[in-house]
């Protein structure tokens, strides 16, 4: 594989894994349209590369969303925070079969550090192009032990 541009999800320039096939490649690029449309609050985009029956687990309630409308809702109310247009993820990693996939990632909203989230996606490839079928964003919790 020849060496491509890196991608551009980390605005800070922490060190970015290259791919290594073409469908890992294809799902960095797709996460990283995702993050840029979302630090450019742009729900078109968001949307783009979505299954419309995506199922996704986020921190604020309710415990789950199902299907495109109450996922654009969710994101509607993420834009109003004042961190969401530096979104960004770190560590992510990525692991591939023929047909699904998923990843994972810390989320960070930079300068806000109790905005810091887990990310763990699930996709799917519909017709050759990969979609996310699934998301699960998460906080850690204190627990008194």
């Amino acid at each position: 594989m020849s060496k491509a541009a890196p991608l551009i999800n980390d605005p800070t320039g922490a060190e970015i894994e290259e791919a290594r096939s073409e469908d890992e490649r294809a799902l960095r690029e797709l996460l990283d349209r995702w993050v840029t449309a979302i630090r450019n609050h742009d729900l078109a985009a968001i949307e783009k590369d979505r299954t419309k029956d995506i199922v996704m687990f986020d921190v604020p309630e309710p415990l789950q969303l199902k299907g495109m409308e109450q996922y654009l809702d969710s994101w509607r109310l993420y834009f109003k925070f004042d961190g969401s247009k530096t979104f960004q993820l770190q560590e992510l990693k990525v692991s591939i079969g023929s047909d699904i996939a998923w990843a994972h990632a810390i989320l960070r909203c930079e300068g806000v550090p109790e905005a810091t989230a887990r990310l763990t996606v699930g996709f799917i490839k519909q017709d050759g192009a990969w979609k996310v079928a699934h998301e699960h964003h998460s906080g850690p919790m204190t627990v008194d032990r």
